[in-house]
């Protein structure tokens, strides 16, 4: 932690995280609550979700205008996300209108209406947007590759919900969820920027010091990997592929050696993949990789937009790259790695807005801030033998798992390319 991030903690458990930047002129701040889809149930699922868009709708002392038009007045931008893990209300504001920002941010967790007028129109607006969510092929693969690949788990289950889940919303759900999971041990206020930090704390502690905790016994998730073959057949111009493998947890000492595989595989314009199987061969359009990690289980996912003709040639090259990755691996491709990394994440936290979220994130998940010395520290300890014993367990082309979305071929001609028998 640097000498200008503190932590705070509340009696009642709850923590407000500074990190204060004296040159900036404005200040980002954000709430995040440890309440995402992985933590609901079957029958549940889409709540958290549901909640973050009915906080926007009002409160006992603003209605969704008011947020709104209050917003505006002082130029600032009002946010949120739900993701399997956490939900997060953030907002950006000039430093001396944080006061304004930070309450109505309060009011919108504290003293949410929550009426049923706004839960029947939500409900439509809501599954609209699992329509057009449907309607994306990337996205639509995504989920339906989590579905299968974590069948079983709650992590394998659409954010959003489904339409029949959201039908089921009722006040005294919303109601109920929110007296499980927005309590103050599940809660992080992060603050970064110029700003007045007494102000700060005092308008946090106004409104949550008060904020009791309750005994809800909320067990940890997790997610048994299934490897396999999932087809969505859809008339789409481009198909949409993903080919994944077991991953780590957030948590996972090798996290950043698995960022450098990312970055020297697929993520980078110089990546393996990217050079051979569209730039020599314009097999594809877009090709990347991402470490999808949770606290308790993670992929690592290979992602691709390609015409149907071009698709077995390039699951087959890409295959070959990936089984030839840890025995042949090169220093110098480390060492451009490491760069492209490290670059990245100083880059990122230039911005304010992604120091709150890194900070907000970390403490949620970790109960601590990591400074950004110690991560860059980690990066560049790696050496190329880590690199190669970390590609080795984590390549394992006998793990392998597809999804592909579009026109798609059988299943018998995905077993053949992948040599599945």
């Amino acid at each position: 932690m640097t000498d200008k991030t503190k932590i705070i903690k509340l009696d009642n458990g709850l923590r407000i995280v500074i990190q204060k930047s004296d040159h900036a002129k404005t200040c980002s701040m954000g709430i995040w609550i440890a309440s995402g889809s992985c933590y609901e149930t079957p029958e549940t699922a889409g709540t958290s979700h549901f909640i973050e868009h009915m906080l926007f709708r009002g409160t006992s002392r603003r209605s969704a205008l008011d947020i709104a038009v209050e917003m505006d007045e002082i130029g600032a931008l009002l946010n949120a996300y739900t993701a399997k893990e956490m939900t997060c209300f953030y907002a950006h504001t000039l430093s001396e209108h944080m006061p304004k920002a930070l309450d109505i941010l309060c009011d919108m967790i504290k003293n949410p209406k929550l009426s049923q007028e706004d839960i029947n129109l939500e409900k439509g607006v809501i599954k609209e947007e699992i329509a057009m969510y449907e309607d994306s092929p990337e996205d639509l693969c995504a989920d339906v590759y989590y579905e299968n690949v974590w069948a079983g788990s709650m992590l394998a289950s659409n954010i959003l919900g489904t339409p029949e889940t959201v039908d089921n919303v009722t006040k005294e759900s919303l109601v109920s969820h929110m007296a499980k999971f927005y309590v103050p041990e599940r809660m992080v206020i992060s603050f970064s920027g110029n700003f007045d930090e007494n102000a700060a704390v005092e308008i946090c502690k106004n409104y949550f010091s008060q904020l009791k905790n309750t005994n809800f016994d909320i067990a940890p998730v997790s997610a048994d990997y299934h490897a396999g073959i999932t087809r969505i057949k859809k008339d789409l111009m481009q198909n949409q592929l993903i080919l994944g493998f077991p991953g780590i947890t957030l948590t996972d000492k090798r996290r950043h050696a698995v960022s450098l595989i990312s970055s020297i595989l697929g993520s980078a314009s110089s990546s393996r993949l990217f050079q051979r199987i569209r730039e020599e061969l314009g097999l594809v359009y877009s090709v990347d990789c991402a470490s999808v990690s949770h606290l308790d289980a993670g992929v690592f996912i290979i992602c691709m937009g390609l015409s149907e003709k071009s698709e077995k040639k390039a699951i087959t090259e890409s295959l070959k790259i990936i089984s030839e990755f840890a025995e042949t691996v090169t220093e110098k491709e480390l060492l451009r790695a490491k760069e492209q990394v490290i670059a990245s994440f100083v880059m990122g936290l230039e911005n304010i807005s992604s120091v709150a979220s890194r900070n907000g994130r970390n403490v949620l998940l970790f109960d601590k801030v990591i400074s950004e010395e110690e991560v860059i520290e980690k990066i560049r300890a790696i050496t190329l033998e880590d690199l190669k014993e970390t590609a080795a367990k984590l390549l394992d082309i006998s793990k392998i798992s597809l999804c592909t979305a579009g026109k798609v071929t059988s299943e018998k001609t995905y077993k053949e390319i992948l040599g599945i028998h």
